[in-house]
């Protein structure tokens, strides 16, 4: 069979993190034929195996199907795709490796999904973003095809821009989230009811809808008042306190420059 050209009918994946489950899940439920599951956590992979109704490969070499997937931490992947055949289509869904930098990049691609994956949370597929990158025509439209079957919205993307957008993506969620796992700490330590903080959380973002980031803006940092600052400076210390005095300086630069 010419994979190049035939139509992807059967998937594997390799890895069994958040990534990979999501995806296997999604892929499972769209009526792809799961060809088994590879993943150097034997006791997670055996598990998402099960869920997907799919056997567990216990070697790479064993892992076979239309299309393989890779979804291992970024540090592996280079390593793990190019232990693939020529012939097998591999894709992978990390944001910060180009694609340059494989071996047989005729059947090599990118599937990158922009988007945060969590234990418990079911994402639908016009949820996920999805950027694509090919060096072939044919195997670009199979990937388009794949978004299209199951839903998926997508871009072409080379690979400099998607490691933009992966950086884009890291102050927006990565840091955002830790912001918020900062104020818990916080609330906690003073030993304060953090469900009152929930609405707050929530407009927030609500907000973020409507208006830009930069309108959105409200607190002390903004109206460049420093006795509150100061204020609240005391009553933080150690990485808080400099976390704290960072992201006020950067709020009175950015708004201090339309005064």
């Amino acid at each position: 069979m010419n994979r190049t050209t035939s139509e992807i009918k059967s998937v594997a994946f390799v890895g069994s993190g958040k990534v990979a489950s999501g995806f296997a899940s999604i892929f499972h439920q769209a009526g792809f034929i799961i060809t088994g599951i590879y993943s150097r956590n034997k006791e997670t992979g055996k598990a998402l195996a099960e869920k997907v109704e799919a056997p567990f490969f216990d070697s790479l070499e064993d892992v076979k199907a239309d299309l393989i997937l890779v979804a291992v931490a970024d540090q592996h992947v280079i390593e793990v795709v190019d232990s693939f055949s020529a012939k097998l289509l591999v894709v992978y869904s990390a944001g910060s490796i180009s694609l340059e930098e494989f071996e047989n990049q005729k059947t090599r691609a990118v599937f990158y999904p922009l988007q945060s994956f969590t234990e418990g949370r079911n994402l639908k597929s016009e949820d996920i973003p999805i950027l694509l990158e090919a060096n072939t025509k044919s195997l670009q439209k199979k990937l388009e095809v794949i978004c299209k079957k199951i839903g998926f919205k997508f871009q072409h993307c080379d690979s400099e821009k998607r490691k933009k957008i992966h950086l884009s993506a890291v102050f927006l969620n990565n840091f955002v989230n830790h912001l918020v796992y900062v104020s818990h700490e916080e609330a906690i330590k003073n030993n304060l009811d953090w469900s009152l903080f929930q609405p707050l959380l929530n407009e927030t973002y609500e907000k973020l809808k409507i208006v830009s980031p930069y309108e959105a803006q409200t607190g002390p940092a903004k109206r460049n008042d420093r006795l509150i600052i100061e204020n609240q400076l005391s009553l933080l210390e150690g990485r808080n306190k400099e976390i704290y005095k960072l992201l006020s300086q950067s709020i009175i630069e950015t708004y201090s420059k339309n005064d």
